[in-house]
């Protein structure tokens, strides 16, 4: 059963000049409280972190899938409208940053494509697009920040829904894409947080 409502986790910076908003979103099976773990990654900001609408064993996911990598098409347009009006009716004066892990990264990035204007960048972790190519959209992310962040040794996303995500943001997507490359498998790559921090702070000002 899919929720309606949100539950979200917030981790605001203490430092009154916090340098951005982010939302952040956990991997399938994970909840909110991933949010914490990922906190050293965003150095200076205020970090929402919600709960995935659908049961998935102890935790929450974001979407169903017809398969690994890839969702069934109603699922993930019916729950990313949702997650979307979420985060819309929490937002302030400035535009959140997303960032995603895993099942997470995957809804991340279908929130930026459905609505690129309410977003200010992403940054995907250990995740890839849930969608075949031919419904990824030319300069579907025209002009907006991305960071890619890929573990060598990550043996869970199949490699064919990496590559179709790096070949998208660096091209057809028409996103200011980066390309985070790490030592390591399917987890949250806290060893990176000094690159992803200065990507942060080099997009965020």
């Amino acid at each position: 059963m899919s929720r309606n409502n949100a539950i979200v986790m917030r981790y605001d910076s203490p430092d009154i000049q916090a340098q951005c908003d982010i939302v952040y979103l956990h991997g399938r099976g994970g909840t909110e409280r991933e949010g914490g773990f990922a906190l050293p990654l965003f150095g200076r900001a205020n970090v929402r972190s919600y709960r995935g609408p659908l049961s998935q064993g102890a935790g929450f996911a974001w979407f169903e899938n017809a398969g690994i990598g890839v969702a069934l098409p109603e699922s993930l347009s019916g729950e990313t409208a949702k997650v979307g009006d979420w985060i819309a009716a929490d937002t302030g004066r400035r535009l959140p940053w997303l960032c995603g892990f895993s099942n997470g990264a995957a809804m991340a990035a279908s929130l930026l494509l459905a609505n690129p204007a309410a977003y200010s960048g992403l940054s995907m972790i250990a995740g890839c697009f849930a969608v075949e190519d031919g419904d990824l959209p030319e300069n579907g992310l025209a002009g907006k920040p991305v960071l890619f962040c890929r573990g060598s040794f990550d043996d869970v996303i199949p490699r064919w829904k990496f590559e179709q995500a790096e070949a998208y943001l660096a091209g057809p997507s028409g996103a200011r894409a980066s390309f985070l490359p790490y030592e390591g498998g399917h987890e949250l790559p806290l060893p990176i947080k000094a690159a992803v921090q200065a990507w942060l702070g080099a997009e965020a000002g």
